[in-house]
């Protein structure tokens, strides 16, 4: 089988020849680290695992400012981006930017900007419709990202204020679901209407964390559902499937994602209590899963550790499919390139069908 073909079965929760293995995310001091170690200069870890890979393609659903620099340091770069958000990023190590103020923060600053999201056939580069047609002939799974509607809301108003508009004015905050919505829809049947279909619409979303869901579950289904529902019969009706990056505890959201029409779920962190071995049971027979290998464990180096970890996983999760080998969210410099050397070792052991 070509890595696209392990993938779609996989996500059809079918057996193929083996169980997909793959990593979205390698830190850059985790292969600054494994060089050090022993892993060949001029290679990837792809390459050195035979890993299955994934092309992932991004929609540009913003709002369409003008990105700009405010200030600089040595260690680190103060910006805005296209949505109005001023990120602080570090210069000289790898870490999630630090949101520090936003554009739109009322009802006010959204009917003034809101007609930003205009569709607009430029929002889809030639580059995107190059990567579908590439991916397809090269065997590799496509994935690409319209924009999330919920996730897109959250840190475009804030963390903290989104969550209280939710809360008191959610009038205001369906609105801005339902336009980013509505242009994510256009800009995907955009590309399916000009024959460029990927293999998957997949969103980076982080509606848990490690106590659980952001938002109630009324809440999901009264504001959000519907709109994830539609991107699923988009997803359905074309051939392709619905996925969900969520970080955070997702144990709550899973039954409501497989109502919604979502396909997979992933990272499945296991420090925030997920674990496959109990999800497989519960679900594996209507979503598939993607991840939940605890990289704390890895970080041990402890072999016997390592072992009960992978295999006790593996055997839990392979059976009638739907499983993707992965990390439970990115692989850290924590991980020595002896650890991870084991850890294929034995994914290739027991991941035979």
């Amino acid at each position: 089988m070509t890595s696209r073909e392990r993938f779609r079965t996989t996500l059809c929760r079918q057996e193929p020849d083996r169980m997909p293995r793959a990593e979205i995310c390698f830190w850059p001091e985790t292969l600054e680290r494994w060089r050090q170690e022993g892993m060949p200069e001029q290679t990837t870890p792809a390459e050195v695992f035979e890993l299955d890979t994934i092309v992932h393609l991004g929609l540009d659903h913003s709002l369409r400012l003008p990105p700009e620099e405010l200030e600089k340091s040595d260690e680190w770069v103060l910006a805005r981006d296209a949505d109005g958000v001023v990120h602080k990023r570090w210069l000289n190590s790898y870490a999630t930017p630090s949101e520090v103020d936003f554009l739109i923060k009322t009802r006010a600053d959204w009917e003034r900007y809101r007609e930003r999201l205009a569709p607009d056939p430029a929002r889809i580069t030639d580059g995107v419709r190059t990567a579908i047609r590439n991916a397809a002939t090269s065997g590799q799974l496509c994935t690409i990202s319209p924009g999330e509607p919920v996730w897109w809301a959250l840190r475009t108003l804030g963390m903290e204020n989104a969550l209280l508009t939710l809360a008191t004015d959610p009038e205001f905050f369906a609105d801005m679901l339902a336009r980013q919505a509505e242009l994510g829809l256009d800009m995907m049947r955009q590309l399916l209407a000009e024959g460029h279909k990927p293999d998957a619409v997949w969103f980076f979303s982080d509606l848990c964390y490690r106590s659980g869901m952001l938002f109630s579950p009324a809440s999901y289904r009264s504001l959000m559902m519907e709109h994830h529902r539609e991107y699923a019969r988009l997803c359905h009706e074309n051939d392709m499937f619905l996925i969900l990056h969520c970080d955070g505890d997702v144990r709550e959201f899973i039954p409501l994602l497989i109502e919604a029409g979502f396909d997979c779920i992933q990272p499945l962190e296991a420090r925030a209590g997920n674990d496959i071995r109990q999800l497989k049971p519960l679900h594996g027979d209507r979503i598939s899963l993607f991840g939940n290998i605890d990289m704390d464990v890895l970080a041990t180096g402890d072999r016997e550790l390592i072992r009960h970890e992978i295999v006790s996983k593996t055997e839990a999760a392979k059976p009638g499919g739907g499983y993707i080998h992965h990390s439970d969210h990115s692989v850290p410099p924590t991980v020595s390139y002896a650890s991870y050397c084991y850890w294929m070792e034995l994914a290739r052991e027991h991941g035979e069908y």
